[in-house]
């Protein structure tokens, strides 16, 4: 397995006084009503080829909420600028009173060498609309660490021999750097399941173990993030302790605690206790007794940082009964027909509150209607509906990234989910869908269907890559 380079990583304290970098300068003055940026890092990493570069931010950020723009809760963009363009951004919110560890990635895929030096990288603060109200922190330019590696333009492909190792891959080729890592086992879907919202929240990769003791491959990459958290999700039949005993020999310096229940429920109940719910105040329920269905409402879950737990087909289990009352929420989403959630135990679980089902004639239907809700933002990650861990361990990549997840039958993607993904890659000059596990889970007749929909795209170079300009962020 490779190792990624050294990623550049910069720290700042900005509060209405001057950065300490030399390079930086705050957007004006903060005015009062704005949230206060207390400190924050960015990791940076450009992979570079003869005609390409993939472009990636971490950006770990400490906030304090100070206006209510919606719902009790102040609102935060990060953006990341090049040659004068937007190419990509993250809105997050704070409550109002709290100070809390955001977490943003932003990302793009362009040309090599054009323009400007560096990026411009940009902390705002903005109303309940997403307008501007006050710069937090500006940065430009702000110069990654170039480096030979993969960049793929318009299909990519990230899969090993084995879920563990692809789960290792997609952390190891997405995630610049990561303070948390969650683990979870392989052989079972329901941890992992209701995990995935939680890792994407706290800028986490979800990785993948065997029971009795940690892989290889999850080693050489915690080896590689060196966090300072690992959680460990399931009891102890599903991730012995010797897991968590491998975990503190490859990090030793990181705080290692499993977060469990005394079931799949409980698991999923205490889980839904640590996501920090938004202004949407949404809960999403799934099924605990099959995974289809459920792959595709964690990315949603995800997107919208809100929890997820686990019923039966006919029956709140008492673990999830008591972690819904816990929780506050004003909509109940879930996935899957009558056959897998019946209408009483979606009025059950939602306690009053109104509910959403997403279901169609088989799971690829159901992956398709959960598919529309997301927005087209140039990505999407394809993964097969046959098994679940590489379309869980898709999940935080997902959501860091704005993309969806698609649900594929391994020889080809399902007319309605394939509607779907053009729909969420036409009209951007360098999108990127991401096959998620190797061609025995995906075969490559999927790929030449992907490929088929960027096909009439230009030559990379005859792309609309932004203008020439002196600064990458827009000069007033």
């Amino acid at each position: 397995m490779s190792t990624t380079p050294p990623v550049h990583r910069r720290a700042g304290v900005a509060a209405g006084a001057a950065l300490a970098l030399g390079v930086t300068a705050l957007a004006g003055a903060v005015p009062a009503f704005a949230a206060t940026l207390d400190d924050y890092e960015i990791a940076g990493v450009q992979f570079v080829n003869d005609d390409c570069s993939r472009n990636e931010y971490a950006i770990d950020a400490t906030v304090t909420g100070t206006t209510d723009d919606i719902a009790g809760f102040d609102r935060v963009e990060f953006q990341v600028w090049d040659d004068g363009t937007l190419k990509d951004s993250r809105t997050l919110e704070v409550a109002v009173g709290t100070t809390r560890d955001l977490h943003a990635f932003l990302s793009f895929v362009g040309l090599y060498g054009d323009g400007a030096p560096g990026v411009g990288i940009v902390i705002n603060d903005v109303d309940a609309d997403g307008n501007y109200v006050s710069g937090l922190m500006t940065e430009d330019p702000f110069f990654p660490e170039d480096v030979d590696g993969p960049c793929a333009f318009d299909v990519e492909r990230i899969g090993g021999p084995t879920r563990i190792e692809t789960a290792a891959m997609l952390s190891e080729q997405k995630f610049v750097m990561a303070d948390s890592v969650v683990i979870a086992t392989a052989k079972a879907y329901p941890d992992a399941l209701t995990a995935a919202p939680w890792a994407a929240q706290m800028g986490a990769p979800l990785l993948l173990t065997n029971p009795g003791g940690l892989p290889t491959a999850t080693v050489d990459e915690l080896t590689r993030l060196v966090p300072e958290h690992v959680y460990v999700v399931g009891g102890s039949t599903a991730v012995t302790d010797q897991v968590l005993l491998d975990v503190e020999a490859a990090v030793p310096a990181a705080t290692v605690e499993r977060v469990s229940g005394a079931d799949r429920y409980g698991t999923a109940g205490a889980i839904a206790q640590r996501v920090v719910q938004d202004s949407s105040a949404e809960l999403f329920v799934a099924s605990g007794q099959d995974f289809p269905d459920a792959l595709v409402l964690s990315a949603l879950a995800a997107r919208h940082q809100a929890p997820l737990v686990l019923v039966k087909h006919d029956e709140v289990p008492p673990a999830t009964d008591a972690a819904v009352g816990a929780l506050s929420f004003d909509d109940v989403y879930a996935a899957g027909g009558t056959t897998v959630l019946t209408d009483d135990v979606l009025d059950a679980v939602s306690g009053g509150m109104p509910w959403t089902r997403y279901s169609g004639a088989d799971r690829y239907v159901t992956a398709e209607k959960v598919l529309e809700q997301f927005p087209a933002e140039g990505k999407v990650l394809v993964a097969t509906g046959q098994d679940f861990p590489d379309s869980l361990t898709a999940v935080p990549v997902a959501a860091r990234t704005g993309a969806g997840v698609a649900l594929t039958r391994p020889d080809a993607v399902p007319a309605g989910v394939l509607d779907e993904v053009e729909r969420l890659v036409t009209g951007f000059s360098f999108p990127l869908i991401t096959i998620v596990g190797g061609e025995v889970a995906v075969h490559d007749t999927v790929e030449t269907q992907l490929l088929g929909l960027v096909g009439g795209l230009a030559d990379p170079t005859e792309r609309s890559d932004g203008g020439q300009t002196g600064a990458n962020i827009p000069q007033e």
